[in-house]
C-alpha cells in the first residue's frame, strides 16, 4: 500500500468512534431498504427507511462532538436554508396529505446530510457504504436483466408492482429512469474508487467489475436521460483525472493512462455488443434528443403553473393538479410529475425556492472543487504519491452531481426518496471531505455543534414520531388499494374503514372507501340496498373533495355516483367542476358525453351503470 506524506489524520478522525460506524451502517440500511421497496415511491414503502434515518439521527448525537474534521460551515448554512425553506413551504401547501411526500423525504435527506457531514466522516466507512450500495446494484441489474429478457414487468417482491415499461429494466424500482438515476451515481463512484483509492488491487478489481455492471444496467433501462447523464459524469471524471495525472510523475501518468484504457476497453466489450444485438436498445439510443418529446408539453404546463405564484410557487406536489389544468392537447396521460426537477421546483416553490437551491448547489460544488485541488494536484505535487481515498470520494461526488445536473432536466429522480437520500449522502461528502486542513479543526466550535445537534434531534424525533403515527393508516390504504385492484370491494371497504380509525387527513382513504361502496352497490340485486351503498359512497367522496378540492378524480367519482342514482342535475355540477380542472382531457370529455346520453335516456332505463373503473396501480 502506498503511503502519502500529506498530514495524517488522527486515529479518532480516520476510524471514528464506534457510534459513528454504527450510524454509517444505519445510513446504508436506510438507503437499501428504500431502494428495494420501489424506491419509496409510495409513502408506506419509504417509512422503513425514514424510521432507520430517525434512529441514526438520534444515535448520531452521541458522536457529533467527537468526530473530526468538522463540515464546511457555509455548506451547512446553505443546506439548512434551502431545505428549511422547502419544509416550511411544503407545510403551507394547499393539500396537506400530498405535502407529506416532500416533507418527510426532505427531512430524512437533511438528517442523512447532517450525519454524513458531521458524524460519518471516516473515508473508510463512507467507502464501505458505497461498496454495499454497489453490491446491491448487482442485484438491481440482475432483476433488470430478467425484466429486459422477458418484457413482462416482473418484480421480485410479489406484492409490489411497477408500471408497464415493456422490456426496459427497472430493478426493484417502479420506473427504469429511477434505476438509471441510481446506477449512474454508483457507476462513477465505482470508477473513482477503482482508479484513485488506496484499496488493494483485488478489491479494486471487484469494484471495477461492479462498475461495469452498473453501466450495463443503465443501458438496459433504456433511459435516454440516463445515457446523457452517464456521458456528462464521465466527462467530468476524465477531466479531473487528467488534471490530477498532470501533477504526477511520468511513471504514474503511464499507470493512470493504462488503468483508464483497461476500464474503457472492458466497458466497451460489455456494453457495445449488448446494444448492437438489441434492436430495442438501438432504437432507444439513436434519438437521444427528440424535439417532439412529450416532456416539452409537461414543461410548458409547469411554466404556466409557475405564473400563478411566481415568488413562492403553488405548493408541494401541486403539479398533480395544474399539470392537468394546463395540459396540452397532445398530453392525454395523467401528468403527475413535470419530468424536470428544476421546473417542478420553480412551479411549486417559486423563484425563492430556485434561488436558495442555486446557492446550495454553488457552495457545494465550490467546496468540492477546492477540496479536489487541495487533496489532488497540490498533494501530489508535494508528495508525488497518487492514491487517496478522500480524492476518490471527492472526484466521485463531483461527477455524481454532474450526472444529476443533467438527468434532472429530463426526469424527477429527486422526487423519489431512495435517490434523494442517496444524493443527500453525496452532498454530505462534498461538505466534509473527511480530511483535516489544520490542527485548529480538532477543536470543536461549541455553538455550531450545539445548533447542529439540536436540529438533528428535532428532525429525528419529528420524523420518527410521524412515521410511527402515520404508518398504520398508510398500510390500510395500501391494502384497500390492492383489494380494489383485485376486484374485492368488501375487503377494500373494510381496510379503508380500519385506515380511517388511524388517519382522517388522507383523501385516498376516503376515495378507496367510496370506490369500495360503489363497487359493492353495483353487485347488489336489490335496488334499495344498491342505492344505499351509492349514497354512502357520496359521503366518502365529499370528504375526499374537502381534503383535496383540486383533484378532479374525486369530482368525477361523485359525478358517476350521482348518475348511478339518476340524480343527473347534481352530476352535471360535478362534471362542470371536473371539466374546469382538466379542460383538455379527452377522457373527461368522453365521461361527460356518456353522462349526457344517460340523462337523455333516463326515461327509458332506470338501472344505472356506476362506471366503476380500475384503480390506478
Amino acid at each position: 500500500m502506498i503511503k502519502i506524506s500529506a498530514p495524517a489524520p488522527t486515529q479518532q478522525s480516520e476510524n471514528g468512534p464506534i457510534v459513528a460506524v454504527i450510524v454509517g451502517f444505519i445510513v446504508l440500511a436506510a438507503l437499501l431498504s428504500c431502494q428495494v421497496l420501489i424506491g419509496g415511491a409510495r409513502l408506506l414503502f419509504a417509512f422503513p427507511a425514514y424510521a432507520l434515518v430517525a434512529l441514526g439521527g438520534v444515535l448520531g448525537l452521541f458522536a457529533i462532538r467527537k468526530v473530526r474534521p468538522s463540515a464546511d460551515q457555509i455548506c451547512l448554512v446553505s443546506t439548512i436554508v434551502f431545505l428549511g425553506y422547502v419544509l416550511v413551504r411544503a407545510s403551507l401547501s394547499p393539500v396537506a396529505y400530498l405535502a407529506r411526500f416532500d416533507l418527510y423525504s426532505v427531512a430524512a435527506g437533511l438528517i442523512i446530510y447532517l450525519l454524513t457531514a458531521n458524524v460519518v466522516t471516516s473515508r473508510t466507512t463512507r467507502m464501505l457504504i458505497l461498496a454495499g450500495l454497489l453490491a446491491t446494484a448487482l442485484v438491481h441489474v440482475l432483476v433488470g436483466a430478467i425484466q429486459f429478457r422477458n418484457g413482462d414487468n416482473w418484480m421480485p417482491i410479489s406484492f409490489l408492482q411497477r408500471f408497464d415499461y415493456s422490456r426496459r429494466a427497472s430493478g426493484f424500482y417502479v420506473c427504469p429512469n429511477h434505476l438509471a438515476g441510481l446506477l449512474e451515481v454508483l457507476g462513477v463512484f465505482g470508477l473513482s474508487i477503482t482508479l484513485w483509492s488506496r484499496w488493494p488491487v483485488s478489491s479494486k478489481l471487484l469494484v471495477g467489475y461492479a462498475t461495469v455492471i452498473c453501466y450495463v444496467g443503465v443501458i438496459l433501462t433504456g433511459s435516454r436521460g440516463g445515457y446523457l447523464s452517464v456521458l456528462m459524469s464521465l466527462i467530468v471524471f476524465v477531466g479531473f483525472s487528467f488534471r490530477i495525472a498532470r501533477a504526477a510523475a511520468s511513471t504514474l501518468q503511464i499507470r493512470i493512462a493504462a488503468g483508464t484504457v483497461v476500464v474503457a476497453v472492458l466497458a466497451a466489450f460489455a456494453i457495445f455488443p449488448l446494444i448492437g444485438k438489441s434492436d430495442y436498445l438501438s432504437d432507444r439510443t439513436r434519438p437521444l434528443v427528440d424535439n417532439k418529446n412529450i416532456r416539452l408539453d409537461f414543461w410548458r404546463a409547469a411554466l404556466d403553473q409557475w405564473k400563478l405564484n411566481p415568488l413562492i410557487g403553488t405548493g408541494s406536489d401541486t403539479y398533480l393538479f395544474y399539470g392537468r389544468k394546463f395540459r396540452r392537447d397532445a398530453v392525454q396521460m395523467d401528468p403527475v410529475y413535470v419530468h424536470n426537477d428544476y421546473l417542478q421546483l420553480l412551479a411549486e416553490y417559486g423563484v425563492a425556492g430556485m434561488a436558495v437551491f442555486l446557492v446550495f448547489l454553488f457552495v457545494h460544488v465550490r467546496r468540492g472543487l477546492l477540496t479536489a485541488r487541495r487533496i489532488g494536484p497540490r498533494r501530489i505535487a508535494v508528495s508525488n504519491r497518487l492514491p487517496s481515498n478522500a480524492m476518490a470520494l471527492n472526484v466521485g461526488a463531483l461527477a455524481a452531481v454532474a450526472a444529476y445536473g443533467v438527468h434532472s432536466f429530463f426526469d424527477f429522480n429527486l422526487h423519489i426518496p431512495a435517490n434523494l437520500l442517496l444524493m443527500a449522502f453525496v452532498f454530505g461528502i462534498l461538505a466534509n471531505s473527511g480530511v483535516e486542513k489544520n490542527s485548529e479543526e480538532t477543536l470543536p466550535n461549541r455553538w455550531k455543534t450545539l445548533l447542529t445537534s439540536a436540529l438533528l434531534l428535532a428532525l429525528a424525533l419529528a420524523l420518527g414520531v410521524q412515521t410511527w403515527r402515520l404508518a398504520p393508516g398508510e398500510l390500510f390504504a395500501e391494502e384497500s388499494r390492492i383489494a380494489l385492484r383485485d376486484q374485492r370491494p368488501l375487503a377494500g371497504l373494510s381496510f379503508a374503514l380500519k385506515g380511517l380509525q388511524h388517519e382522517q387527513q388522507n383523501p385516498e382513504l376516503y376515495f378507496y372507501l367510496g370506490r369500495s361502496r360503489m363497487m359493492s352497490g353495483y353487485l347488489q340485486k336489490d335496488p334499495v340496498g344498491r342505492d344505499s351503498f351509492y349514497r354512502a359512497a357520496l359521503t366518502a367522496f365529499d370528504s375526499a373533495r374537502h381534503l383535496a378540492p383540486l383533484n378532479e378524480t374525486y369530482w368525477l367519482e361523485s359525478a358517476f355516483t350521482f348518475d348511478a342514482l339518476n340524480r343527473f342535475s347534481e352530476a352535471e355540477w360535478m362534471f362542470d367542476e371536473a371539466r374546469e380542472l382538466d379542460p383538455k382531457s379527452r377522457t373527461v370529455g368522453q365521461y361527460y358525453e356518456a353522462h349526457l346520453e344517460r340523462w337523455r335516456n333516463s326515461n327509458f332505463t332506470t338501472e344505472a351503470n356506476p362506471a366503476v373503473t380500475e384503480p390506478s396501480p
